[in-house]
């Protein structure tokens, strides 16, 4: 991209960031007044109490000055790590994110901006999910960016992961909202795929660098993967699950909120089917979600319904299977089928990618 990519100086965002108590509400409104970071820097204590919600305390602190050791810190680590900061003001900030109530007041970026240009879907679900929310989560993270939507997630174990794995399999992009310092690639096996996160999309965070990915942060981070999004789709959650967070957070943003029905003797679908429930909008097909938000563009059509053109035995075997995974020999004897044309059948409906293959010779049907 050719815009502009930072319109204020790094040292003295940062600077102004490594004063206590100066949050982002507080630095936007003492850059909406001042015009600059280095402005603000340089008001008397006088003018800087003249600011709404900047009282005595706030104004002392702001002249005694920014944390010198605190900026080369950070200066030296995003030249180490190859990140660039963001700010509110920059042109590339992005645009629904700074509608919601508290936008970050700049992101530590690293990757593509071209990320930013899509119009995105936050998929968000339990840490620990059934295979039934694995294969869901997967197959709708797929056909988003099939049709030219970007997925942002929370690049946590589970759902998260998956669903950000899923769009990197098919070229697609995708943004991670970290809730740590862009220096920490957390959980650690997703050092795996992050080069192609910074390819194919974008990984980015409000907590400077260094920031350890402490269990306080991930809560607050959530409003920026909403924020981001035109929707958010929970694709399984339990009654307690940090997903739905995200979910309060993308209804006061005014956003939509999608959510996949479960089973509803599993524990792991109390949050979702409750989110249901209470309006949120029940998804059974990607259609559901671009009906939703009327999104206009010539990419992207409705999916039809994927139904195999299959022949004996492969059409037998692939009825007898769901979400539930099933053991090959349970497979062979209720289809009425001999254990060698039963494999020989699973693993065309595999190739196919009509079904997925789970350790100890267990398969389950994925659409």
């Amino acid at each position: 991209m050719n815009k502009k990519m930072n319109l204020f100086s790094t040292e003295a965002l940062l600077g102004l960031y490594s004063i206590p108590t100066i949050g982002p509400a507080r630095m936007r409104n003492l850059i909406a007044v001042f015009g600059s970071p280095e402005a603000v820097l340089d008001a008397s204590a006088r003018q800087l109490m003249g600011v709404e919600g900047v009282e005595k305390k706030t104004a002392m602190k702001i002249k005694e000055g920014p944390d010198d050791d605190f900026v080369k810190t950070q200066i030296k680590k995003l030249q180490e790590y190859d990140v660039t900061l963001l700010s509110y003001w920059d042109e590339n900030y992005p645009e629904l994110l700074k509608k919601i109530y508290d936008p970050p007041a700049f992101l530590f970026f690293k990757g593509n901006l071209e990320a930013f240009n899509k119009p995105t879907i936050g998929i968000v679900g339990a840490r620990t999910p059934s295979n039934y929310g694995k294969i869901i989560t997967e197959r709708f993270a797929e056909e988003l960016c099939l049709q030219g939507l970007a997925v942002t997630s929370g690049f946590a174990r589970g759902i998260d992961t998956i669903a950000h794995r899923s769009v990197l399999k098919n070229n697609g992009i995708t943004i991670a909202v970290l809730g740590n310092g862009l220096d920490w690639i957390y959980p650690a096996e997703n050092k795996s795929f992050i080069n192609q996160m910074y390819e194919n999309g974008a990984v980015i965070s409000e907590y400077a660098m260094g920031a350890k990915p402490d269990a306080v942060n991930f809560p607050k981070r959530n409003r920026i993967i909403s924020g981001l999004s035109l929707g958010v789709l929970l694709t399984e959650a339990g009654a307690k699950s940090g997903a739905l967070i995200t979910a309060l957070y993308a209804l006061e943003q005014n956003r939509e909120v999608f959510a996949a029905p479960g089973n509803i003797t599993s524990g792991g679908s109390l949050g979702t089917n409750k989110l249901i429930k209470d309006g949120a909008k029940l998804v059974m097909s990607i259609n559901d979600i671009l009906e939703e938000l009327n999104i206009e563009i010539d990419k992207i059509k409705k999916i039809p319904k994927k139904v195999p053109k299959l022949l004996e035995p492969a059409k037998t075997i692939y009825e007898l299977l769901n979400e539930t995974p099933q053991h090959i020999d349970k497979i062979s004897y209720e289809a009425k089928v001999s254990p060698a044309d039963t494999l020989a059948a699973l693993l065309t409906l595999e190739l196919m990618g009509a079904i997925k293959q789970l350790s100890g010779k267990m398969f389950v049907k994925v659409f």
